[in-house]
Parts: structure tokens; C-alpha cells; sequence
């Protein structure tokens, strides 16, 4: 401890001294009063002393810090609030700034309103703490937000690139529509915030990793209801009480179920992210000449970044504007080199229907595309595809495409491996694409295996339930005829024929499991064959678990019915119960194997988008 203050000096285990702190010994009880947040033991001091709110209370090596700087660090709001009153701003800007600093590296919205509020007559204080905030605090959207809305100027294009980095597209669309001009801007290394854009492939759809459920609820969410409360600047038009309908509607629905707040929010930033870059596109479209643009989107590699990173609204706004793009033969070979590598079906579609083949030769065709179409990397197992069986299908679909695109005789052509003396260098693709798959259709195989065999289980349990309920029917049979004594109600009726269905279904099912428990497994079977048996077994064993619950059912409904009239209310409801449940954990395996097998979006054409 020092003589002029507490000192706290403490060697840390590695060797290393923490910084110099030391709290003045004559504010220490108005530090204090801080630190607790006693507005009155604080209010005394200051009318006591007017120096005190103006004194370095306390220093950081080598920063001080004020009575204010205290108050937002250990973040008491109100006394913040109550403090920023006694401070006319053109007389004590540096300290408001200061503090300002402060305020939204904490993230703290009271103490910001406050602030600015104080030093929005500065111009240049607001623009620079919204890049400190930008900088130091870029999850803290709604600092970012009130700032933004009392910029009184276009911010740099370091501030532009980190709220694009750290996702807050909307704001950044704001200033750009703000400020024409600003989505061109770029830094001393002449790199562009479209650039930068290309690069983040999460803040487009075609990036997002989104399930089975949740497309669909991403398709349902109105972006009108997205919560934007922050901001006044999207709907500038939307009325007080709307706007209040809107927000609170929103809340209602989200506060149950937060991932449709989260959905729903990744939705704002996909189109605010297009928005974004259509409007840098057509910015740079009016500024630059046509040759200028084609000559920067060449040099800078966007196309190129964006196909390599799977982004598809980029490259398809880029040939959108500037389809002259397509007819350069060393980005055209480059672009469809880095979708076949990366395996990004839609980005193929799309290049795929602006290719112009005479533009390369048929050697480059087969040597280039071949190889990058057999060569195996992490790379190659893209997020759309779940599973080592779809995997494979996958990468069959896309050598088959390739080849297709070829001549006949490109699966026979010779892959140089080693030196032309080797004969052992010399194999065809088709060796080298099964060569470097081995793991793979280990993985898948197995998977089958697994799949099917539980499956068959479950399927040869309901052929055994649902024979043993045919010859022993609910209520018996008459002892001297043989008929069932319930054969005139339709409850028996129902029951007969859902307990027919399941028997049929699940042998039906197990049949097209055992098929595929004997299969050979070879590559080739993973691309039609097994896929198609798994589809007909699932569909069948789900028809039949459907069935013999409808067919207990109804048994339940025969016995109980005559002293219960209401029964078949509650059943009905606890069959459909595993019913749902199953189709909610088995209907998007289904799904994603129907649409992979029966109508792939490899094969599917797309059209032309100058059209």
C-alpha cells in the first residue's frame, strides 16, 4: 500500500505484475458511495465538494478516471442518469465522451440514452463511439442501434465492416441506404464490404443450417413481424400503435418459443444481407463502367470467394448484373472448379445454365471437372447432407453428372497418377473415385445394416400382434357357427380391416429390410437401388404401425363401448399420439431420402436468371 492511495500490486504465477491501480485517498468515501451505488451519500459529497465530480477519483496505469468514468464502470444506471445532469456538455465534453466510451463497451443502454443525449451536438462523439461499440462490443445490437439512429454522419468503413462481420446487416443496410455510396467504400487495401460480405456464408440462406422443422417454420415467419424494435428506420411509415401490435406480438410469440425468435432473426439478416448486396452491385454498376466493373470483380476474387464458400446469391447477382462474366474462359474454369470441389449443388444449377461450352475444350472438361469430382476431401460433406449413406448417394450423383457431361468414353480415359513409365500410376477416375471411398461405404453400409435390422424387429413384433388379433378377435366367436359375435358393428368392421392392412404392411416392410440386410454392398447399390428398398420399408413399417393402432383401437372401442359411450374420444386421441411422434422424428429422413433419390436437385434444371 502507497502513501497517496490503495494500491493493489500483485504478482501473478507466471512472473508477469498486474497493472497499477490506485484510488485517490481523498474521494475514497466518494468512491465508494459509488461502488454501492448510494445516490444520497454521493449527492452529499458533490454539493460538499463541486470539484469532486470533475477529479480523477481514481487511475488505471496510465488512464484516470472520473467520478462518472466509476459510475458506468461498475454500471449503476440511475446514478449515472442522475450524475450526466450535472455536467452541461460544453463544458465538460471530454468528460461525457469519456464516459460515453465507457457505457458502450459495458453495453449499457440507460447510460448511453443518457450520454448522447448530452453530447449529440458534438458530431464527430456519437460516430466514434459507435466504432468503439462496433470494436469492443458487437453483440450489444441495441447500443448499436441507438447510436446509429443519432449518427450525424456517414461512418468509416472500419465501422461498416465489423457490424457486417458481427452480423447486424440491417444496420449496416440503413447507413447504406443512408449514405449513397457507402456499400462501394473501401479501405487503404482496397478491400470492399462486399467482399468482406462474400466471406460469411451463415448470413445467407443458402448457408443456413437449418432441419427439416425448422425450414418450414423459416418459410411461415413473416418478416413484417420480425422484432425490430430497436430500429425506426425499416418502416418508417408504420404508425405508434401498429408498430406497439407488431412488437408485441412478436414477444408473445417468441417468449414460448425462443428458436422462432432465433429463426426468425437469421430470416432478417438472409434479406438484409441480398439487399445489401444488390445495392453495393448496383452502386458500383452506376459509378463504374461496364469494363471497370468486369476488370474489379475479376481482380478482387468476390465470384470466386463467394462460389468457394457455397454462397449462391452473390454469384447469382454478380451474373445477374454482369453476365459478360460467364464468357471469360479462366473464371469460368475457376468458378467451376470451386462449386464442383465444394459440392454446392445450386451453385452448379446456376452456373450450369449460364455455361457456355465451347468456351473450353473437352480436355479441361474431363481432366478438370473429372478430377475435382473424384478427389475426396472433408470439404466434400456439405451441411444438407445428413448421414454416411446420403453421403455416398451424393458423390455417385455428382460423378454421374460429371460424366455425363463428357463423352461416352471419359470413364475409360487414364488418370496420370505417377510418372508415363509407371504402369501401376495408370487409373481410371472411376477406380480412384471408389479408391478414395472405401471409408465411406464402410460407414454407410454399416448404418444400413444397423437401420435395417432394427427395423425388422419392430416390423416382424407387429406381424406377430397383428396375427395372433386375427385369430383371436375381440369378443370371441359364437361356439357353434364360428362368427364372430361383434361382426355387425363397424367398430369390427374398422377393426378387420386396419388389423388386414398391418399384417400386409409390416410383412411388406420386412421383406424390403431383409432385402437390403442381403445386398452386396457395392458403391454402385448406394445410388438407386438401397436407397429406394430403405424408402418402400419405411413407408410400409410406418403404414403398419399406423394400422395396428387403429386396429387396437377400435378392439378397445367394441369392449368398452356399451358402458362407455365416450371411449373412443381418449383412444382415438392416445393412438394418434405415437403416430405424430413418430412421423416427427421419422418424417425428415424420410423426406431427405425421397427427394435424393426420386427427384435430386442435382439433376433438376434452372433457368437462366436474366430472364
Amino acid at each position: 500500500m502507497s502513501s497517496g492511495g490503495t494500491t493493489t500490486d500483485k504478482a501473478s504465477q507466471d512472473g508477469h505484475r498486474s497493472a497499477k491501480v490506485e484510488v485517490n485517498e481523498k474521494y475514497r468515501p466518494l468512491f465508494e458511495a459509488v461502488v454501492k451505488g448510494d445516490r444520497e451519500a454521493v449527492e452529499k459529497i458533490l454539493n460538499e465538494d463541486h470539484e469532486a465530480k470533475t477529479a480523477k477519483v481514481m487511475t488505471m496505469g496510465k488512464t484516470s478516471a472520473t467520478l462518472l468514468d466509476v459510475a458506468v464502470m461498475v454500471g449503476q444506471d440511475q446514478l449515472v442518469e442522475n450524475l450526466v445532469k450535472r455536467f452541461p456538455s460544453e463544458y465538460y465534453v471530454v468528460i461525457l465522451i469519456s464516459a460515453l466510451n465507457h457505457a458502450v463497451r459495458r453495453g449499457r443502454i440507460r447510460m448511453v440514452k443518457a450520454l448522447v443525449d448530452r453530447v449529440d451536438a458534438k458530431s464527430e462523439s456519437v460516430p466514434h463511439a459507435l466504432s468503439v461499440a462496433t470494436s469492443y462490443a458487437p453483440m450489444q445490437k441495441e447500443v448499436i442501434w441507438y447510436l446509429a439512429r443519432h449518427t450525424r454522419s456517414a461512418p468509416d468503413h472500419g465501422t461498416m465492416s465489423c457490424l457486417i462481420m458481427a452480423g447486424h446487416l440491417d444496420i449496416g443496410l440503413f447507413f447504406a441506404r443512408q449514405y449513397p455510396g457507402l456499400a462501394t467504400s473501401e479501405d487503404t487495401e482496397n478491400n470492399s464490404l462486399l467482399g468482406d460480405l462474400a466471406k460469411m456464408k451463415s448470413y445467407f440462406r443458402s448457408g443456413a443450417r437449418l432441419n427439416f422443422w425448422e425450414k418450414s417454420i423459416y418459410k411461415c415467419i413473416p418478416l413484417c413481424l420480425v422484432d425490430t424494435s430497436f430500429d425506426n428506420s425499416i418502416d418508417p411509415k408504420m404508425g405508434g400503435a401498429l408498430k406497439w401490435f407488431k412488437t408485441s406480438l412478436w414477444n408473445l410469440t417468441t417468449k414460448s418459443a425462443p428458436f422462432i425468435k432465433r429463426i426468425g432473426e437469421s430470416k432478417l439478416r438472409h434479406q438484409c444481407s441480398l439487399e445489401f448486396a444488390n445495392l453495393a452491385l448496383t452502386e458500383k454498376k452506376t459509378r463504374m463502367q461496364t469494363p471497370e466493373m468486369l476488370e474489379f470483380l475479376l481482380a478482387s476474387g468476390i465470384v470466386l470467394d463467394a462460389a468457394s464458400h457455397g454462397i449462391f446469391e452473390i454469384v447469382s447477382l454478380c451474373l445477374k448484373h454482369f453476365p459478360e462474366l460467364m464468357w471469360d474462359e479462366n473464371f469460368t474454369k475457376e468458378l467451376m472448379k470451386q462449386v464442383v470441389s465444394g459440392r454446392h449443388v445450386e451453385l452448379f444449377r446456376l452456373v450450369n445454365a449460364h455455361y457456355i461450352p465451347y468456351l473450353t475444350n473437352d480436355a479441361w472438361e474431363k481432366n478438370g471437372l473429372m478430377k475435382a469430382t473424384t478427389e475426396w476431401s472433408p470439404r466434400c460433406a456439405t451441411p444438407d447432407v445428413s448421414g454416411a449413406v446420403f453421403l455416398m448417394q451424393r458423390e455417385l450423383q455428382w460423378y454421374k453428372v460429371l460424366e455425363d457431361r463428357s463423352d461416352p468414353s471419359s470413364n475409360s480415359l487414364v488418370l496420370l497418377e505417377g510418372p508415363l513409365t509407371k504402369k501401376t500410376g495408370r487409373k481410371t477416375y472411376w477406380e480412384v473415385f471408389v479408391e478414395q471411398r472405401q471409408d465411406l461405404l464402410k460407414e454407410a453400409g454399416q448404418w444400413m445394416k444397423n437401420t435395417s435390422s432394427t427395423c425388422s424387429i419392430v416390423a416382424t413384433i407387429i406381424i406377430t400382434v397383428s396375427f395372433s388379433a386375427a385369430l383371436k378377435v375381440p369378443g370371441g366367436n359364437n361356439g357353434s357357427t364360428g362368427i364372430p359375435i361383434f361382426l355387425k358393428k363397424g367398430s369390427f368392421t374398422v377393426f378387420a380391416i386396419a388389423d388386414s392392412l398391418a399384417l400386409f404392411s409390416s410383412v411388406t416392410a420386412a421383406l424390403m429390410f431383409l432385402a437390403i440386410l442381403t445386398s452386396h454392398y457395392t458403391i454402385e447399390d448406394f445410388l438407386h437401388s438401397i436407397p429406394r428398398k430403405l424408402i418402400m420399408g419405411l413407408t410400409f413399417l410406418f403404414l403398419s404401425l399406423a394400422f395396428i393402432l387403429l386396429a387396437f383401437s377400435s378392439a378397445l372401442t367394441i369392449v368398452l363401448g356399451e358402458r362407455l359411450k365416450w371411449i373412443y374420444i381418449p383412444i382415438t386421441l392416445l393412438a394418434a399420439f405415437p403416430i405424430v411422434l413418430f412421423a416427427i422424428l421419422h418424417l425428415p429422413l424420410w423426406v431427405e431420402m425421397v427427394e435424393s433419390t426420386y427427384w435430386p436437385r442435382l439433376y433438376r434444371h434452372m433457368k437462366k436468371i436474366w430472364k
